[in-house]
């Protein structure tokens, strides 16, 4: 039972990776207007959402920058399963580059694992492209609001999710 729990919670994180810096937008136009609460139900998120085409963060001194293409999260409430299609792509630069990136690719060693998941490292520009083919997870309303760490705007036309700082949608 452990070993299950732990596995679920690594291939969430694994299927979030790309969100945790990018997030999901459908777009927007002015986020300070937004108010955001905790999605605690996959009935809140139900549905496709695209993430923007491009995007930028920084954190703890470094800079995340990145484009998507065609990256969709799927949560289908009915089956309670989050399905994520697409591809980004993400340089990082900054202080700390160094040491931050050889954890940073250790992460990407074992997405690159996964079924469905494909991962191609750039060690001299400190990139990586992530390809998502149609990867999907089954989950509990209590793993999406536990794990997940999922906003939801006022109107849920908008998701976003905070990770160590990077905060994007």
């Amino acid at each position: 039972m452990k070993n299950r729990l732990f596995a679920t919670g690594a291939l969430v994180l694994v299927l979030m990776f790309g969100m945790t810096v990018i997030g999901c937008n459908n777009d927007s136009s002015d986020d300070s207007k937004d108010t955001w609460s905790k999605a605690t139900s996959f009935s809140q998120v139900n549905g496709r959402w695209k993430a923007p085409p491009s995007y930028s963060a920084t954190s703890q001194g470094m800079t995340f920058s990145g484009t998507t293409n065609n990256y969709i999260i799927t949560f289908n409430a009915a089956k309670k399963t989050m399905s994520v299609s697409g591809s980004t792509t993400v340089t990082i630069s900054g202080r700390n580059i160094d040491e931050y990136w050889a954890d940073q690719r250790t992460s990407l060693e074992y997405m690159n694992q996964q079924d469905g998941i494909t991962v191609t490292i750039n060690d001299t520009k400190h990139s990586y492209t992530v390809t998502y083919n149609n990867v999907s997870q089954t989950l509990t309303d209590q793993q999406l609001s536990s794990i997940l760490g999922i906003q939801i705007n006022q109107n849920a036309s908008k998701l976003k999710m905070a990770s160590e700082g990077i905060e994007k949608f």
